[in-house]
């Protein structure tokens, strides 16, 4: 025979492990995303600083020597982060200064450089943002030839969360694991209350029928107090079932 107890612990056994992957997956998807965000503001950051210190540096002018050796200190910076960053010199400044080495231009760069906005491209596990260096009045001086919207270069910030994205989901799956018998317990405690009251009920039952059943007297069902509308349902039918016909 089924047990009523039973499927109520199957049910919250069941709901807990959905709860788990559930809230997982919602909130796995979820931090990914945040951290994704976090990377490229902060990667926005650090280009946007570079070129600042880049541009004090332009304006005392410098040799192609202290160029290299900038952009060189500026990726030494950033060897113990997450973030790795790139410099980029285009064809204008490389005609008039010559060129320096450089990662291989992508796609990606090559829309940044002709269209002179940022760019944010998400990966799995990081992004990279492209932040254009786009002439103004101040660059007209030193760069010959040149306009102003014209693009002179690009800063490249890779930024990787990986490592924080797994630390992150065994933290959340640690916590979820000590959530999970949570349901359950509450469960099983529903089901101990449930028990105690039923077999209240039917013993309070039992001890009416008997003496009913020793004096020969209908039974007395106003010494039995039902705790639910359920069990009260039951013992209007009882009433029915053993009173007069």
């Amino acid at each position: 025979m089924k047990s009523l107890n039973r499927m109520i612990l199957l049910v919250a056994a069941a709901v807990s492990v959905l709860l788990v992957f559930g809230i997982y997956l919602l909130f796995s998807g979820f931090g990914d995303r945040m951290m994704q965000k976090a990377a490229f503001s902060q990667s926005a950051v650090v280009a946007k600083l570079t070129f600042s210190s880049m541009f004090q540096l332009m304006n005392q002018g410098w040799t192609r020597d202290q160029v290299i050796a900038f952009t060189d200190s500026a990726v030494d910076s950033l060897g113990e982060s997450p973030m790795r960053i790139e410099f980029h010199r285009s064809e204008l400044v490389s005609r008039q200064y010559g060129e320096v080495p450089q990662a291989a231009m992508n796609d990606d760069l090559a829309k940044v450089m002709a269209s002179g906005r940022p760019r944010e491209v998400a990966g799995d596990k990081g992004g990279r943002y492209f932040y254009p260096l786009v002439a103004d009045e101040r660059c007209l001086s030193c760069h010959a030839g040149i306009k102003k919207g014209d693009v002179l270069g690009a800063i490249t910030v890779e930024a990787s969360f990986d490592r924080f994205i797994d630390d992150t989901r065994k933290l959340l799956m640690m916590i979820l694991l000590l959530m999970t018998p949570a349901p359950f317990l509450a469960a099983w405690l529903v089901t101990l209350y449930i028990d105690s009251r039923v077999n209240r009920f039917t013993g309070d039952l039992d001890a009416v029928l008997d003496e009913a059943g020793k004096t020969g007297q209908p039974p007395d069902f106003t010494r039995i107090r039902p705790a639910w509308h359920e069990l009260d349902d039951i013992l209007e039918r009882m009433k029915r079932l053993v009173g007069p016909r």
